[in-house]
């Protein structure tokens, strides 16, 4: 696992799996709890490099993670016996491996898995992916590089736009999955009445997704019928913290600020 050192960036995720009779137990609890934290500014990455780096370096904690999770299901699962003890040894290992690799992460960005953060582009660009097709296309370059496998289609240049194309292609994605379903359900129909209604509403929805696909089209180049890539050239992370934890850092912060000028005695 490979860290970089430039960057100090306090940030934290954590994910947790409830069942759906535990969430259903503490969906309120949860609520009163986001009703009482609040978003504190941790730091910035600059830097594409440094943006990919981060990226990867969370996405293999959470792999870690996954893969503990399954190893102690298969442990448990397991009858007494040379299997269990083998599938111990691999839990250990891997229990053991993410605490150091996360450790790494505390003392690289004061980074750790048992937080939550949340993590703002504020400046991207979106790429997107080409065919196999489109790639042979591409006229070669002349270094006898590969030819081009993404082409750019857009820039975000700041988190009001970041913010704006991630809300629109999660909007789209949804209808998308809402069609899916209706279709599903059209298609299953018990009997002529329920499927003329099914495909009344289908129809619009379609209609909707299609409208909606065209304005992102226009406003972003991005078409739900393409793969895209967005490459994060700044970014900034926030904690969800507790009304102590950010008066603390509202204090640290005061403390650090530099102190005001004072204006020279006039003679």
């Amino acid at each position: 696992m490979k860290f970089v050192n430039a960057l100090l960036v306090p940030a934290v995720i954590a994910s947790v799996s409830l069942s759906a009779s535990a969430q259903n137990d503490t969906s309120s609890v949860a609520s009163q709890a986001a009703q009482q934290t609040q978003l504190v500014k941790l730091s910035s990455i600059e830097g594409k490099a440094a943006n990919d780096e981060f990226t990867r370096n969370v996405q293999v904690l959470q792999a870690q993670r996954t893969e503990i999770v399954k190893l102690n299901e298969a442990t448990n699962a397991a009858p007494a016996g040379k299997g269990h003890d083998d599938l111990q040894a691999q839990l250990d290992a891997a229990v053991k491996r993410l605490e150091t690799d996360n450790q790494t992460m505390v003392k690289t960005y004061g980074y750790s898995i048992l937080r939550n953060y949340v993590r703002i582009p504020e400046k991207s660009e979106i790429f997107i992916v080409l065919t196999p097709e489109e790639i042979a296309k591409q006229p070669k370059p002349t270094d006898g590089s590969d030819a081009a496998k993404t082409i750019k289609v857009c820039t975000l240049s700041d988190a009001q736009a970041n913010q704006s194309f991630q809300t629109t292609v999660q909007n789209l994605q949804q209808m998308r999955q809402q069609a899916a379903t209706l279709k599903g359900q059209l298609d299953s129909a018990p009997d002529e009445s329920q499927k003329n209604y099914l495909q009344g509403q289908f129809d619009l929805l379609l209609k909707q997704l299609n409208d909606a696909n065209a304005v992102a089209t226009k406003s972003y180049a991005f078409n739900l019928n393409r793969q895209y890539v967005m490459s994060i050239d700044k970014s900034t992370l926030y904690i969800a913290a507790t009304p102590e934890e950010a008066a603390k850092a509202a204090a640290a912060a005061a403390a650090a600020a530099p102190a005001p000028a004072v204006p020279a005695a006039k003679k």
